[in-house]
């Protein structure tokens, strides 16, 4: 297969990361930059195995008290480690409590010993300036607004040693309900195996905390694509497999009542598997994902611009759906390479529209500075129809984030886009964040 000069220049940006973060001498920011850094899961810090939303006890009371911030008495606090026991956990929390003198307050999200609190609040100013206007000849459309990115409540509430109940509330549609079943409580057992049920977003690839990324927002797991379903996590030695059975609506509906044959049983189905390697100078990641989706009735936001010359009834009736792609993240020293690659395939019932195949991929560079300063730079670039030349996509950027007190998070991101089909061409965008959460 012959590749074109944006996809050769996309593969050697790519090989000069990788060689860039391997020849880096031996030594935290969001998800999952950190479980990268530490050579585990989410779930060491996260109650959600796939990490995100509300935090467990030891991403409550050590890791964003001791092991991020800037000014912190206990920077020598150990990295989390799903091989810690409930009386070494105890006194690393107690340590790290005591050790946080920031403020005179006591704070903790403990509401008592079985019910938990936690909470995201993400503040922005926003500045977008498109290379041309819309329309041959205008001006260009400037946007410089104030923005709630993100702001959710979290309840956690340990009701069995293997059962808790979590809810997540927020605006956008950002709502989730599930309860997780522990099928072993010990953290030491060769295997765990979990069970979640409810509302919740799937877990697939990489789960960047942008939603906003190519490889999230644009192939339909964007923030408010959350679905309802069951999930299965098992845990054994290095690897880790998550398989879920779902609707297959994202966004808003409740039911599944999508598609066209209406059939009685027509669920998506979504799995990833990944495997770790630590060793003394360098952690690394490897695994992939799934997603099909049989009977649905709208097409992946992927193809957005390419089914707009098509007749929409034509799209209604109907298409089966295929996701897939690898991710591997590496750590070594100071820095931290994630890159995630995700494929879409649309085939349409309807015989007068063409199948459908694009791809979009993410790739980061992240150097600790010092504890509490990171710097990242990151690359995207998606293509929406890999048999026509012009639906491509590539956006760069740098990223500053600093991490002053616990709870506390400041960003700065500058990014570039350059697109072959936007009617405004390219665009620079300049995003100034403050993040509080517990």
């Amino acid at each position: 297969m012959t590749l074109r000069p944006r996809h050769r220049l996309a593969l050697l940006v790519v090989t000069a990361l990788v060689a860039l973060a391997a020849s880096a001498p031996p030594s935290a920011r969001a998800i999952p930059r950190f479980a990268a850094r530490t050579g585990g899961d989410c779930i060491q810090c996260h109650v959600n195995p796939s990490g995100g939303g509300v935090r467990n006890s030891y991403g409550r009371n050590v890791f964003e008290r001791a092991w991020l911030p800037m000014f912190s008495r206990t920077a020598s606090a150990p990295p989390p480690s799903l091989d810690l026991t409930d009386e070494e956990l105890a006194t690393i929390e107690g340590d790290a409590t005591a050790s946080d003198d920031a403020s005179p307050l006591d704070f903790s999200g403990d509401l008592t010993d079985w019910l938990a609190v936690g909470a995201d609040l993400r503040m922005a100013y926003l500045w977008i300036r498109p290379d041309r206007g819309i329309d041959a000849g205008s001006e260009p459309s400037i946007t410089s607004s104030f923005f709630l990115m993100e702001s959710y409540l979290y309840l956690d509430a340990q009701v069995h040693q293997n059962v808790r109940l979590v809810l997540q509330l927020g605006p956008y549609q950002g709502f989730e309900a599930w309860a997780l079943f522990r099928v072993n409580a010990q953290d030491d057992a060769p295997f765990n195996l979990l069970v979640k049920a409810g509302h919740f977003f799937p877990t697939f690839g990489i789960r960047e905390a942008s939603h906003q990324l190519f490889t999230r927002q644009e192939v339909g797991f964007g923030n408010m694509d959350r679905d309802t379903g069951v999930e299965l996590t098992g845990y054994a030695g290095p690897f880790t497999l998550t398989a879920a059975v779902l609707n297959g609506t994202l966004t808003a509906p409740v039911l599944d009542t999508f598609g066209t044959e209406r059939r009685t049983f027509e669920k998506a189905v979504v799995a990833r598997l990944s495997a770790r390697a630590n060793w003394s100078w360098a952690r690394l990641q490897l695994g992939g994902s799934f997603a099909l989706n049989e009977n649905v009735d709208q097409a992946n936001p992927l193809f957005a611009s390419g089914l707009s010359g098509f007749n929409p009834s034509g799209i209604a009736k109907g298409l089966n759906e295929l996701r897939f792609g690898g991710f591997v993240t590496a750590s070594v020293g100071p820095f931290t390479y994630l890159a995630d690659l995700v494929v879409v395939r649309d085939n349409f019932y309807d015989l007068e529209v063409p199948t459908f195949v694009g791809y979009a991929t993410y790739q980061e560079l992240g150097w600790v500075v010092t504890q509490g300063l990171d710097l990242v730079a990151t690359l995207e670039f998606m293509d929406t129809n890999v048999d026509l030349m012009g639906h491509t996509s590539t956006r760069t950027g740098l990223v500053a984030e600093f991490f002053p007190w616990p709870f506390t998070e400041l960003r700065v991101m500058v990014r570039r886009t350059e697109s072959d089909f936007a009617p405004t061409g390219g665009a620079w965008d300049l995003s100034l964040q403050a993040h509080v959460f517990m």
